[in-house]
């Protein structure tokens, strides 16, 4: 194999790796490059799910506190 050939090989190989690194850190759901479409579901990172984790937590103590005042409301 001449010096050319493994050039060639490193640059496709390059910017393959180029492109599945930026696909995999996207946070898109619907990709199109090249002729070629994806419909995806995009997994959640770490700070989103703790920020739902917080809302889900914020809405149970509101509805305790409704329900704590209809209690009270009602003695």
């Amino acid at each position: 194999m001449g010096p050319e050939v493994i050039s060639l090989v490193a640059v496709i190989g390059t910017t393959v790796s180029g492109i599945l690194t930026t696909l995999f850190h996207s946070r898109c759901s619907k990709i199109k490059c090249c002729g070629i479409q994806c419909d995806r579901d995009v997994i959640p990172t770490k700070e989103e799910l703790d920020f739902e984790r917080e809302e889900l937590e914020n809405q149970k103590e509101i509805e305790s506190n409704k329900d704590n005042n209809k209690i009270i409301q009602q003695k």
